[in-house]
């Protein structure tokens, strides 16, 4: 199985990357404005203006220092299967590290690069939306 990992270090407290990840305001913040969030054992719906369909995820953990997501959706197909997961780990020159990884995919043919490199504007969307207050929603960049 193929897997996208990506990281970057955010200077603020856990409990605030956790706070963005764990509600529809803050995945609006950084990702996309038209979402649904549900909870841990519910369904986060993300909409894009050009996707045929929202991307949905079952929201299987929300710790102290984890997210985890698992696409239940139909779109996009390559996404079938796959796990999407938000590690924090405290950073040596304070903040903490975040690791993000979207594993299970069946292979790392196309479209995956393309997919991670859109992961990695998310990523520093996060970034910027939990250390400012201003990210950069997808619809937006």
């Amino acid at each position: 199985m193929a897997r996208i990992a990506l990281a970057t270090t955010i200077k603020a407290d856990a409990a605030d990357i956790i706070k963005a990840l764990d509600s529809a305001e803050g995945i609006a913040g950084f990702w996309t404005e038209d979402i649904s969030y549900e909870g841990v054992g519910g369904v986060l719906s993300a909409g894009f203006a050009d996707a045929p369909a929202p991307f949905r995820f079952r929201v299987d953990e929300v710790r102290d220092n984890a997210v985890r997501w698992t696409n239940v959706g139909e779109f996009p197909p390559f996404f079938a299967g796959t796990t999407v997961s938000w590690t924090l780990m405290p950073a040596p020159e304070g903040g903490a590290m975040v690791l993000f990884t979207h594993d299970g995919w069946a292979s790392d043919d196309m479209p995956m690069p393309a997919i991670a490199f859109v992961w990695g504007q998310v990523l520093a969307s996060l970034k910027s939306y939990v250390e400012t207050d201003s990210g950069s929603p997808l619809h937006r960049l």
